[in-house]
């Protein structure tokens, strides 16, 4: 078993390492031995270069991995980071999948998702990105009396931190919040913190901002009743968003009328 991190870069590790000696890669630390023989059947991806393990791979099979270092190496790590943050459970597998084929077919092979394992990775990929994509436009922050901006959003995937940095580059000399299921994750000057929502004032949980108010009714006077589709409002606000965005909750609206 080669043990390896959640990371794009030490699971990339772990699949060279794979295909040099045969042993299925896994996330997870390296656990204690057991006994005299489990060193034989547990290494850990970490323990060597990415330069060491593309060399003898190279010497061993004759491709080339120099894309390993170039564009397609590094669009093929975001890939692996949205796939970590994508709600799905068998994640981890899907990557060692797209990864490996990658390795043994090029990187086209995979970003392309010419496989059932990579075209799943490659829908995964795209579903994280789309969301970051669209709640950068979407999410609706208010202001509490200190001054910090408090957001609630509903996210489908593991964003909210990818969203909060962001944000942080719009307000650099805010405090950011979101509040979350799990408890509010903080941003200041790009250092994130995580603290349990008992902790937080009741003022920070549910602020009261005249600007969403006033949202709400720019948002009603630009409606037009002839001329209302709620079909294409759905694709520039899916229905997912409707129950927390206050635009979402006037379509919900309209499309019950």
């Amino acid at each position: 078993m080669i043990r390896c991190e959640a990371t794009p870069a030490s699971m990339l590790k772990a699949v060279l390492l794979s295909e040099l000696t045969g042993l299925l890669p896994e996330v997870g630390q390296a656990e204690p031995e057991a006994n005299l023989f489990a060193a034989c059947d547990q290494l850990s991806a970490d323990d060597h270069s990415l330069e060491q393990l593309t060399r003898q791979l190279a010497e061993k099979t004759g491709g080339d991995y120099r894309w390993i270092d170039q564009y397609p190496g590094r669009r093929l790590a975001v890939m692996v980071l949205f796939n970590l943050r994508n709600s799905a459970r068998d994640s981890e597998r899907v990557i060692f999948a797209a990864l490996t084929e990658a390795v043994r077919n090029g990187p086209a092979s995979c970003i392309c998702g010419r496989s059932r394992a990579s075209a799943v990775f490659r829908r995964r990929s795209r579903e994280v990105g789309n969301e970051i994509h669209r709640l950068l436009g979407l999410i609706r922050f208010q202001e509490t009396a200190d001054g910090d901006l408090v957001a609630k959003p509903q996210l489908a995937h593991q964003t909210a931190d990818l969203l909060l940095r962001k944000f942080q580059l719009r307000y650099p000399n805010r405090r950011l919040l979101f509040i979350l299921p799990q408890g509010a994750l903080c941003c200041r000057q790009g250092q994130l913190s995580f603290c349990a929502l008992q902790d937080l004032p009741a003022t920070m949980l549910n602020p009261t901002d005249d600007f969403t108010n006033l949202w709400e009714t720019y948002y009603r006077s630009q409606y037009i009743e002839a001329r209302k589709n709620i079909r294409l409002a759905s694709r520039f606000i899916p229905k997912k968003y409707w129950d927390w965005l206050p635009e979402g909750k006037i379509l919900k609206q309209e499309a019950e009328k």
